[in-house]
């Protein structure tokens, strides 16, 4: 941990938030209350964010430095939630990833900005054989090299209203005439609720302690892939059979159907299925010491999915 990192104090100014308009970052808007926040988004007309006395909204572009000049001022803190989980075309993770964040964390230096709070992976590791992690394993690095008091945050699977992951499994488990487990089905993963993931944030702003940790993110129970089919199944009082699809085999059709829309490709994309080699929970979660309870279990989370 570096000098600068031990001089983190509780932040009571304005926080500066990148990704504010998406899934994590509009949970986080609503967790932050009446602290006062300037939010980054591409189009102000879009962005579907009303200014009011506590919130400002500015345009701006993480992955074109230009754009960020001066966004930051008079900002105390920085939030950066930026990121994806696909590539496509030009945007892609090093660009979005290791770029955006490489940006972020020089304009916060410019700027004067005390505290950085970075949204990484459960999984991260340097390991160009996965690009993703690969990438948030070079935005970690620019963060804790900036040489302002950072705190990183390592997520599993995110739930909540809204999200991507467990929706989207859940049209799959409701229309599919049997249910494909992808791969063994043994992959692990303990996802974390959306609500509990912006607690870990705003402990981070409160408690300067929590400077210069690396914090693995993981919900109140570890599921295999299966199990947590299985856990989805239930909710929607769907009894199916699953049917297990060999990774070789899902490689070529993930291929095939990129230039589909959305709704017609398959629910796991080829950096997706690489991932699934690797388990995707932590036995050093640290959810319960940063929001001082217990976190939640899936199937104790997902009424918002709905047969």
């Amino acid at each position: 941990m570096s000098a600068d990192t031990m001089h983190a104090v509780p932040v009571t100014g304005r926080i500066f938030i990148t990704g504010g308009t998406g899934f994590v970052g509009s949970n986080m808007l609503k967790a932050l209350g009446d602290r006062p926040v300037r939010v980054l988004v591409r189009n102000k007309a879009k962005s579907g964010i009303t200014p009011s006395a506590t919130v400002e909204v500015v345009e701006g572009d993480v992955t074109k430095p230009e754009t960020l000049k001066g966004a930051m001022d008079g900002c105390e803190a920085v939030i950066h939630l930026v990121a994806i989980i696909a590539e496509e075309g030009k945007r892609t993770f090093d660009l979005l990833i290791r770029q955006a964040t490489v940006n972020v964390v020089e304009e916060a230096k410019r700027a004067g900005v005390k505290r950085f709070l970075h949204m990484s992976a459960m999984g991260t590791r340097h390991d160009p054989n996965y690009g993703y992690f690969e990438a948030k394993w070079q935005a970690e690095q620019a963060v804790i090299n900036s040489g302002i008091p950072w705190t990183i945050y390592r997520p599993s699977v995110i739930f909540g209203p809204g999200d991507e992951f467990i929706n989207t499994l859940a049209t799959l488990v409701k229309y599919a005439p049997v249910i494909p487990v992808v791969g063994t089905g043994e992959s692990k993963f303990q996802p974390v609720n959306v609500r509990e993931v912006a607690q870990c944030f705003l402990r981070g702003l409160d408690d300067p302690s929590t400077a210069g940790h690396i914090y693995d993110i993981g919900g109140g129970k570890t599921y295999t892939y299966k199990q947590l089919l299985q856990a989805i199944a239930n909710q929607l009082g769907v009894k199916k059979p699953m049917a297990k699809v060999p990774v070789g085999l899902m490689k070529p059709v993930v291929k095939l159907s990129a230039p589909l829309p959305k709704s017609l490709r398959p629910p796991v994309t080829s950096e997706q299925l690489k991932m699934l080699s690797i388990d995707n929970c932590s036995d050093n979660s640290a959810t319960s010491f940063l929001i001082g309870h217990p976190p939640m279990r899936l199937e104790d989370g997902i009424s918002y999915i709905s047969a």
